[in-house]
């Protein structure tokens, strides 16, 4: 098995006002290098929060009670506001339900990667324009330079997907965190967006954490899986874990 690249030990999240609501109870989750993890649940499970604390983003209105997010054996929860905002990004990154809601509406896709290209690598100079049509291409956007010159808006809900996991992936980090990468696409964008992954796997190296409510889609996907009810992991045999593959199966 591949070493592990982040680790989630034991990790209990409360409400700040109110330390006996639990949001994550004892959540443990392991990302070995290279593979794909997935973390499914319904609304309210705490999936998305799990996401957003890998990446040192807890809420304001949260506490930890417990646990540690280990990056290579270093604890993320020990580290100060300007090494965490050095490691977004450049070592892990989030692509978010709503690839509207990643984007600047009045400046253009190409430019907005760039400018998150330049945050990490200031050195790119002349390069930088290439290299973002090159990211473009990579995650399959046709017509690279046209996409660049769009704003947002301007672009489809599968072209604003892809584009929204180029700036996510402008920094080249190790690690990406897919909040419900598919949700508002139609089954044969979907399937092209799960594909993208095992090539963004295969080709990069990168080591993905997948978030999504549709347990049977992650299955097919992922090298492992936990499953997320009420801030609680279960088994894929528990009644929960159940009742989400049979409503996709309806």
């Amino acid at each position: 098995m591949n070493e592990a690249i982040v680790s989630v030990k034991n990790l209990t999240l409360a409400l700040a006002e109110s330390p006996a609501t639990l949001i994550l109870d004892d959540v443990s989750l392991v990302v070995p290098r290279g593979s794909i993890v997935g973390v499914v649940g319904g609304s309210g499970s705490g999936k998305t929060t799990l996401g957003l604390a890998m990446l040192g983003l807890i809420p304001s209105a949260m506490q930890v009670k417990t646990g540690k997010i280990l990056w290579e054996d270093r604890d993320l929860l020990m580290r100060g506001p300007e090494e965490l905002r050095r490691m977004r990004g450049a070592r892990v990154s989030m692509s978010f339900q709503e690839a509207a809601s990643a984007f600047d509406p009045v400046f253009t896709v190409g430019d907005q990667i760039l400018e998150a290209m330049a945050a990490h690598n200031p050195s790119a100079g002349k390069l930088a324009r290439q290299k973002m049509f090159d990211l473009l291409s990579l995650v399959e956007v046709p017509d690279p330079r046209r996409v660049a010159a769009n704003y947002p808006h301007e672009l489809s809900g599968g072209l604003r997907q892809r584009a929204m996991l180029a700036l996510a992936l402008s920094a080249k980090p190790s690690v990406l965190i897919a909040d419900e990468p598919t949700s508002s696409l139609d089954v044969t964008l979907q399937a092209r967006v799960m594909q993208l992954f095992r090539k963004l796997r295969r080709d990069l190296g990168l080591s993905i954490v997948l978030i999504a409510h549709d347990l049977g889609m992650v299955e097919r996907l992922a090298d492992e899986m936990v499953v997320l009810s009420k801030g609680c992991v279960v088994g894929k045999d528990h009644p929960y874990a159940r009742a989400l593959m049979s409503a996709q199966e309806m």
